[in-house]
C-alpha cells in the first residue's frame, strides 16, 4: 500500500517536471487562415485555392465573447508553441488530479 502511494507520488513529480514554464503559455486557439481580398476582379473570389495568405491568428474567449489577435509571421512559431504549452499544462493538471484521487483512495483503505 505504502509502496503504491510512493510510486504515485513519483509519477506526479515526473508529470510536474515535464510541464512547460508558466511564462510561456497562451490560452487560445492558433488559427491559420486564407482570405478573400476586396478587389472585385481578383481570382481569389472565383476559387478558394487562390485566396490570399496564410495569415495567422489566435482566438480566445473573454467575458463571453470571442476575440481574435493577428499574429505577425515572425512570431508565428513562438505563439504556436505558447498555445501548445497551454494544452500540455492542462493535460498535466488532469493527470496529476487523477493521481491525487488514486492516492486518496489508497490512503482511505488503510
Amino acid at each position: 500500500m505504502k509502496v503504491e502511494i510512493t510510486n504515485l507520488t513519483k509519477e506526479k513529480r515526473r508529470t510536474a517536471g515535464k510541464m512547460p514554464a508558466l511564462t510561456e503559455i497562451l490560452r487560445g486557439t492558433f488559427i491559420k487562415c486564407y482570405l478573400e481580398c476586396i478587389r472585385p476582379n481578383c481570382r481569389c473570389h472565383k476559387n478558394k485555392k487562390y485566396r490570399h495568405g496564410p495569415y495567422y491568428r489566435v482566438s480566445y474567449g473573454k467575458k463571453n465573447r470571442m476575440h481574435h489577435i493577428y499574429v505577425p509571421i515572425h512570431l508565428k512559431e513562438m505563439v504556436q508553441k505558447w498555445t501548445e504549452n497551454y494544452e500540455k499544462i492542462w493535460q498535466a493538471i488532469e493527470t496529476i488530479s487523477a493521481l491525487n484521487i488514486k492516492i486518496i483512495r489508497k490512503s482511505s483503505r488503510k
